[in-house]
């Protein structure tokens, strides 16, 4: 084959030099979403413009026309490159399918099948041969313009995107821009070409050019760092802060609520750590979900801050969403109902022992005929001090944080110590246990386990109509589970009832419980991760099952929270500090030490 210099190859070379440049730079960027489909533009670009270079310095019209049919498959893969290079940008990524993947191939396969047998149709090209400049002149046929049309068309599908994703997230005007920019000069070079206007195809060139553009934009505006990710989730107009960061914890988005929260109008392409303050960059970058309190024009404000890890749909994580949820409201009336509660049982606790302690001193003055009604008043001044402290146990495990601190609790101890009180406070009821309690069986809990317990000796004997009460308790666990039954030889529970007994305010038939025991059992149980449900005992009675989780024990087996009952006359469990005084001539009325 026979070839001679011409100074036509020398921007051919240059692009040819550049290419390689280039592609040991993008080589880099491979596994971010949109440098596989540039890469492939690359590597077109790199076969077109050898291509080209052997097409002018070849003298032999065969080895022309040779190389000129090889032409058209790099310029497919440049024009599908761009398309994929779009698609995968603005996060249709779904869009490249198997089928879709097959017809981008046909089309150079196709194109190939009629070019390389032009010779017998000559629909796709015709030529003139220019011995004076050993150039090519071409004539372009119908099947050209076709295969033309094809590219172009794949093009206007990557413009159109970027333009759409321009236009929708200002954050991303720059980059599209850049990366449409530079496809309108590719286009632009070759209906110069088509024109007749220059001599030789500009495809290369502009194409180098191109590419350049998308090295500048990768090096100055984080082109392939800062990528759109999960615009869906983000809605402008919420009122609720919300960031976008990719995996490098850079910000890619965020809507007006979040500048406002950040104090920034353009945080977009910034860092994390600069825009918050350390101590929040902390609980941003290790917690899923967190309270933090947060300066907001002066004011510090609490916000519920949750982080949710975004994906795409290869599976690699690729981001993260932080929604910042405004509760300072929330907070407020939660303090004062707080408050409220305290109050409200301070008062009801102190009338209630004014109450009781009159009922001692009457105690000396009531004959046997009234000693029954007494003994009525007695108890009811009983359930009504039950009432204030489940309130309290209450309030404390559903008004607290979303994920409540628990630790590993020996579940048996609580149990044993619990079960020994309601001995003591129901003397007229039998507390027998099914063969031997188990040693060693840590849960993850907190020291409101024993209201659990207690709740359930109070249902168990509260329930009861015909003394003696006999409850039966049993303690089991295999290697994942602990098993805790309660059973009693009551009235039993309606299989109708048996779910509705968990609900606020739920009582069983002819109760005097407070209505709020089971529903804080409930509660309690959930938020340890068990379960709990109730059934017939083998004497007809109530029988309740709790199933925990075992968790392993703590090194040392550190000491076990509080085991006082949180629903009998110890310390209550909601935290209030002082316990009903014992009744007596020396009636207290001061206010709780707590408030």
């Amino acid at each position: 084959m026979a070839l001679e210099y011409t100074h036509y190859v020398v921007p051919y070379a240059l692009a040819l030099a550049i290419s390689l440049a280039l592609i040991a730079r993008l080589w880099g960027y491979r596994d971010r979403r949109g440098a596989m489909g540039f890469l492939f533009d690359v590597v077109g670009l790199l076969v077109l413009s050898i291509v080209y270079i052997l097409q002018l310095v070849s003298t032999d019209l065969g080895a022309k026309l040779f190389w000129w049919n090889w032409r058209f498959v790099p310029m497919s893969f440049m024009a599908a490159g761009y398309m994929i290079t779009a698609i995968e940008y603005t996060d249709h990524e779904d869009w490249l399918t198997y089928r879709t993947g097959a017809a981008i191939a046909a089309v150079p396969a196709v194109s190939q099948l009629f070019v390389w047998t032009n010779d017998v149709h000559g629909l796709f090209y015709g030529y003139e041969y220019d011995a004076a400049t050993n150039l090519l002149v071409p004539q372009f046929g119908p099947l050209y313009w076709l295969f033309a049309a094809v590219a172009v068309g794949y093009l206007a599908v990557g413009v159109a995107l970027l333009l759409k994703l321009s236009l929708a997230q200002r954050a991303y005007v720059t980059q599209a821009s850049l990366l449409v920019g530079s496809i309108l000069l590719v286009v632009a070079g070759e209906i110069v070409w088509w024109l007749g206007l220059v001599p030789v195809d500009p495809l290369p060139l502009t194409s180098t050019v191109k590419v350049v553009v998308f090295l500048f934009a990768v090096a100055r505006f984080e082109l392939l760092d800062i990528v759109p990710v999960a615009r869906d989730k983000v809605v402008e107009i919420m009122r609720d802060p919300v960031l976008v960061v990719d995996r490098t914890n850079r910000i890619v988005d965020v809507n007006a609520a979040g500048r406002r929260l950040v104090d920034d109008p353009n945080p977009v392409r910034k860092s994390v750590s600069a825009v918050f303050d350390e101590s929040i960059v902390t609980v941003v970058d290790e917690r899923l979900r967190a309270e933090i309190g947060i300066d907001v024009d002066g004011q510090e404000r609490q916000f519920d801050f949750q982080s949710t890890p975004l994906y795409d749909n290869a599976g690699a994580r690729s981001g993260r969403l932080l929604v910042f949820r405004d509760i300072t409201e929330l907070k407020r009336r939660e303090e004062e109902l707080s408050i409220l509660n305290r109050i409200v049982r301070h008062d009801i606790r102190n009338d209630m022992t004014i109450i009781r302690g009159r009922a001692d001193l009457l105690a000396e003055h009531v004959d046997d005929a009234g000693k029954e009604h007494l003994d009525a008043m007695n108890e009811s001044s009983q359930h009504v001090v039950e009432l204030t402290e489940n309130v309290g146990a209450l309030m404390a495990a559903i008004t607290g944080d979303e994920s409540i601190e628990v630790e590993p609790v020996d579940a048996v101890g609580v149990f044993r110590t619990q079960l020994e009180q309601a001995r003591q406070r129901f003397d007229d009821a039998e507390f027998s246990i099914e063969g031997e309690l188990p040693d060693g069986c840590y849960v993850e809990a907190n020291e409101m386990l024993s209201s659990v317990f207690t709740n359930l000796f109070n249902n168990a004997v509260q329930h009861h109509d015909d003394p003696p009460c006999r409850v039966r308790v049993s303690v089991e666990r295999d290697d994942a589970t602990l098993r805790i039954e309660v059973a009693d030889d009551g009235p039993g529970i309606p299989e109708s009832r048996r779910k509705e007994i968990f609900g606020r305010g739920e009582k069983g038939m002819d109760s005097t419980g407070t209505g709020v025991g089971l529903y804080l059992v409930d509660t309690l149980i959930d938020q340890y991760g068990g379960e709990i449900s109730v059934a017939e005992s083998e004497s007809g009675g109530a029988l309740f099952v709790i199933e925990l989780p075992l968790v392993e024990a703590p090194p040392g087996r550190r000491s076990e929270p509080s085991t006082e009952p949180a629903a009998s006359n110890a310390t209550p469990a909601s935290g209030d500090a002082d316990a009903p005084p014992t009744p007596g001539d020396d009636v207290p009325t001061t206010p709780d030490p707590d408030e």
